[in-house]
């Protein structure tokens, strides 16, 4: 069976992904596997604030549960998901596919759940 640290080691196996980092909900590291040249910390401390903000935005707003949210930058992107344990970030160039890179962040996410299921 996977780790939560093969889960997130394998997002940057996709084509266009060069980071991927689970924050638990208050900010900590949980796992990463950054290629990018920005410490962990700065990184997950943005994710957390960024996951928190996008849930409380989406409750009120009546749009349900967040599932995802995708940041738009010049020079890439970041996706991120609430994976129940914590948010799972992906860090991308800038021409990434979409479509792909989010089908296999629902899935790892999908996955970290079962593999944390009772530990949030």
């Amino acid at each position: 069976m996977a780790s939560v640290k093969d889960v997130v080691e394998r997002l940057v196996q996709v084509k266009g992904v060069v980071g991927s980092i689970l924050v638990a909900k208050d900010g900590l590291v949980v796992a990463s596997n950054l290629s990018v040249q920005v410490q962990d910390e700065i990184v997950a401390a943005m994710v957390s604030a960024i996951g928190t903000t996008a849930v409380k935005a989406s409750e009120m707003i009546e749009q349900g549960t967040l599932k995802s949210i995708i940041i738009e930058g010049e020079r890439g992107k970041l996706f991120l998901a609430d994976a129940d344990i914590g948010y799972l970030g992906v860090l991308t160039v800038s021409d990434a596919n979409i479509g792909l890179i989010r089908l296999e962040l629902m899935e790892a996410t999908e996955t970290l759940r079962r593999l944390t299921a009772g530990a949030a």
